[in-house]
């Protein structure tokens, strides 16, 4: 039986190691096939304002919004809609209380336009161009 444990021990090892190079080839693919670009974007809320109008990412991207609400004790959060009548969304992020910072996730759009961003909280006043390349 002791030789049969080092050959057990053995088989799996051997298995786990393609089986890795495998799985790393399919999501790479995957990744690929769907684009394959991230985006890290970078907006603060101050004053009541974004400290931007327009962000750009690549089509079909995924992306990660880095959400500094500066504001002490006022509410916002970030979302992204089809336009500016706000009825379809792409994405719509938590509400956080001022002074925090979080972090949103989601896909781009996969076909380029100008789409439109907001504050759910202040929709008139916090607004921008959400641009998809």
């Amino acid at each position: 039986m002791m030789t049969e444990t080092p050959l057990e021990t053995g088989t799996p090892t051997g298995t786990e190691t393609p089986a890795a190079t495998e799985t790393t080839g399919v999501t790479t693919a995957a990744t690929t096939a769907a684009g394959g670009e991230v985006a890290t974007v970078d907006i603060v809320a101050d004053n009541m304002a974004f400290d931007t109008s327009t962000i750009t990412v690549p089509a079909g991207a995924e992306v990660t919004m880095v959400f500094d609400n500066q504001d002490d004790g006022i509410l916002h959060n970030v979302a992204v809609y089809t336009d500016s009548s706000a009825t379809e969304e792409i994405f719509v992020g938590e509400t956080i209380t001022g002074p925090e910072t979080t972090t949103y996730t989601f896909t781009a759009p996969e076909e380029p336009g100008t789409y439109f961003f907001r504050c759910d909280v202040h929709p008139q006043q916090m607004t921008g161009d959400f641009i998809v390349e």
